[in-house]
């Protein structure tokens, strides 16, 4: 038989990519699983992959924010220290996760400073994003900041829609509340009156 020799270097290389690759298909399960509603098997998985690799920064992040959307949001945060220290030069859009953990916890101040920073180099990128901001800035009472957001929210999510063509502001904010992930009645209209006071149809 053909014998396949390696270092124990390569052995320990091979296993991380598969430990990685596994991390990276949990992760999207969840995320599949939470965008269905299905907060159960998204909790399961988390879980799971918690325990198996506890020091993987994706994982404890992704934990975070589904925690926030069944409405665990206290559970969170120290999820997202361990995310940010294993990961000192972590992705931005791990700040979006934790500007909806911060709104699940009224710290609206951080959300829209985070948020700020997340979509300053290119705000049409990040219509989502904007709402969430609107939201919070109209909680905080800095209403010329949400109404700015709140323009820039339907403009970007219009220029990208792909829905009914009908569709206009209450379909896109009923779009964003919808695909916040929230589990809890209470948590959704937390952040259907922040929009509604941001002056959206919510």
């Amino acid at each position: 038989a053909e014998r396949y020799d390696r270092s124990i270097e390569d052995v320990f290389i091979i296993q991380a990519e598969i430990a990685q690759n596994i991390v990276a298909t949990v992760a999207q399960r969840v995320i599949d699983d939470a965008h269905w509603r299905e907060f159960d098997s998204a909790e399961r998985h988390l879980d799971l992959a918690r325990a198996m690799n506890p020091n993987d920064h994706m994982i404890q992040i992704v934990w975070a924010w589904v925690q926030a959307c069944v409405g665990n949001p206290e559970h969170a945060l120290p999820a997202v220290e361990i995310a940010f220290r294993l990961n000192p030069r972590y992705p931005s859009w791990y700040n979006f996760y934790l500007s909806c953990i911060l709104f699940q916890l009224g710290r609206f101040g951080e959300v829209a400073s985070l948020l700020e920073q997340r979509i300053f180099d290119a705000p049409a990128r990040h219509g989502r994003e904007m709402g969430w901001r609107a939201a919070a800035c109209a909680y905080l009472n800095r209403a010329d900041e949400a109404q700015k957001a709140s323009k820039l929210f339907l403009r970007t999510i219009g220029s990208c829609w792909n829905g009914d063509p009908a569709a206009g502001p209450s379909e896109y904010v009923n779009w964003l509340v919808d695909s916040s992930c929230l589990k809890r009645h209470d948590d959704m209209e937390r952040l259907r009156e922040g929009l509604r006071l941001a002056g959206l149809p919510a």
